[in-house]
């Protein structure tokens, strides 16, 4: 599938939320659609935004850099449902981690996933680090989860 990732813009607020309402109830529970749209209406920090071929929003998530910490957290990824399994997540994640990674400051990438997805992020070199069952609804468990950036990055010498 032909997908690119661009900045979010408050006119991608219709597709994300409809990303959104396709993974309810199994990713992310109804309550939490008011949560993710105040989220929108109010970022922390970049939020991208993955278009297919026809320009249509197919996936987003973003990051926030923890105010005095050297910490970046991954927040409200998603991908159509539809679409799970086609390399979208991936390329999301990857965008994502590489803009994280420009920063020399940030030492870690943290997240709070559910089970569901914890494979998915373990792939990526994620560890996890704590789970708190049904810590987000009942059956989907909070899964928090940390990737260390040091000794990642690639050394820069003089020459």
């Amino acid at each position: 599938m032909s997908a690119r990732t661009r900045n979010y813009t408050p006119a991608d607020l219709d597709g994300c939320l409809a990303v959104f309402d396709t993974n309810v109830p199994e990713y992310f529970t109804q309550p939490e659609r008011a949560e993710f749209a105040a989220f929108l209406n109010d970022l922390p920090g970049p939020y991208l935004v993955v278009e297919d071929g026809a320009g249509s929003v197919v996936g987003c998530g973003g990051y926030a850099i923890e105010p005095g910490t050297a910490t970046a957290d991954l927040c409200w990824a998603m991908v159509r449902r539809e679409l799970h399994g086609t390399g979208l997540g991936r390329l999301l994640t990857e965008e994502r981690l590489t803009r994280i990674g420009r920063d020399a400051r940030i030492r870690a990438v943290a997240l709070r996933t559910s089970q569901l997805t914890v494979g998915f992020y373990e792939r990526r070199g994620f560890v996890l680090e704590r789970v708190i069952p049904d810590g987000i609804a009942p059956g989907l468990d909070r899964c928090e989860m940390r990737l260390r950036l040091t000794g990642l990055r690639p050394s820069r010498t003089r020459s």
